[in-house]
């Protein structure tokens, strides 16, 4: 291992550089286990910032793409030692000290088994923030997509990557447009989940302080999953999100679920006035205005019908409407609505 600041800065800047030796892995694996044990050597913002980077191109590299697959065993020895060294550097960084003992953190389940031998080379990574202070923040992206950075996020994007990927890690809330690429998927990594597109806008919520994590769908659809397995499901275990739902993940709970976002939007403008119309009808708009699926019994509603005038009421308002003229009542259920009608006598 390094003897002193000078030859341990030199050490990760060849890790960095994709230089290190079968050697000096082990160098970086026995450091590492004797953390605590030593005096740390500290490193300046810059050389943790530019660290970090390379671990997290490292460890996104791997991730989720057209192909999800995790390792056999999930212990520490099962995983190869450069994934291991990236790994620890990257709990290291985060926590913030190189001094601070990290052997119960848990790997992303995302990182795959890769050889040894194999290591990727750096790649450029793009940093934007938004203060704390200032009013929102819009960034282009070098592929064409924008991004809204809220106060107090910060994004890095990756802009080069071997594996095709675009790679994007979040720290805050920022809401995503991006660029329509089949042959790129974009994924926007967070401490707990990863998002997954082909080109769609929709906002990312992962707040220090908060205790879940929202993705919430403006156009066309998101696979979410967790970064860590869920309890008694695969680790590639996820949901698809579509307009107006959102994912909600609570670490706690190890939990991850689809609901309706609290105020849907208007997709497609549809005329909201119904003169003596099937019920049907009126729900059938209602869907397709709001992209939002609303399941009934067909056979109940048989014979009903209404005379109603809505205007630009919110979604939910406007089935309030509907059911206080019917007596009937509704629910949500994993991001969809469930409307309960009593029968109608026929005419």
């Amino acid at each position: 291992m390094a003897s002193n600041s000078s030859e341990f800065r030199q050490l990760l800047q060849r890790y960095q550089q994709g230089e290190c030796s079968p050697e000096e892995v082990r160098c970086i694996e026995a450091w590492y286990r004797q953390l605590g044990n030593e005096q740390p050597f500290d490193l300046t913002s810059h050389e943790k910032e530019a660290l970090a980077a390379t671990v997290w191109q490292r460890i996104a590299g791997n991730t989720t793409g057209g192909n999800e697959r995790s390792p056999k065993s999930t212990g520490w020895a099962s995983w190869p030692t450069s994934v291991r060294a990236a790994a620890v550097a990257a709990g290291v960084l985060a926590a913030g000290a190189i001094g601070i003992q990290l052997a119960h953190s848990p790997l992303p389940q995302e990182v795959v088994q890769q050889p040894a031998t194999v290591v990727p080379a750096p790649a450029t990574w793009l940093v934007y923030s938004a203060p704390a202070t200032a009013p929102e923040r819009r960034v282009a992206l070098p592929d064409g997509s924008f991004v809204t950075l809220a106060p107090g996020a910060t994004l890095r994007y990756q802009r080069a990557n071997a594996t095709g990927r675009r790679i994007a890690y979040l720290k805050g809330e920022a809401f995503f447009d991006v660029f329509h690429d089949e042959q790129h998927p974009f994924s926007v990594l967070t401490d707990q989940v990863v998002s997954t597109v082909l080109g769609t806008s929709f906002r990312v919520r992962a707040v220090a302080g908060q205790p879940d994590v929202q993705v919430q769908v403006r156009t066309g659809a998101v696979r979410v999953r967790p970064r860590v397995a869920l309890a008694g499901a695969a680790p590639a275990a996820g949901i698809v999100v579509r307009p107006n739902q959102q994912a909600v993940y609570s670490p706690t709970r190890r939990q991850l679920w689809r609901e309706l976002v609290a105020e849907p939007v208007l997709l497609a403008p549809q005329s909201f006035v119904f003169n003596d119309r099937p019920v049907a009808e009126v729900l059938q708009t209602l869907s397709a205005a709001y992209g939002v699926a609303i399941s009934y019994d067909a056979e109940a509603l048989r014979n009903c019908t209404l005379n109603l005038s809505l205007g630009n009421e919110p979604l939910f308002d406007k089935l309030n409407l509907v059911c206080e003229a019917l007596g009937a009542r509704y629910e949500t259920a994993d991001g969809r609505i469930v409307f309960h009608g009593q029968p109608c006598a026929a005419e």
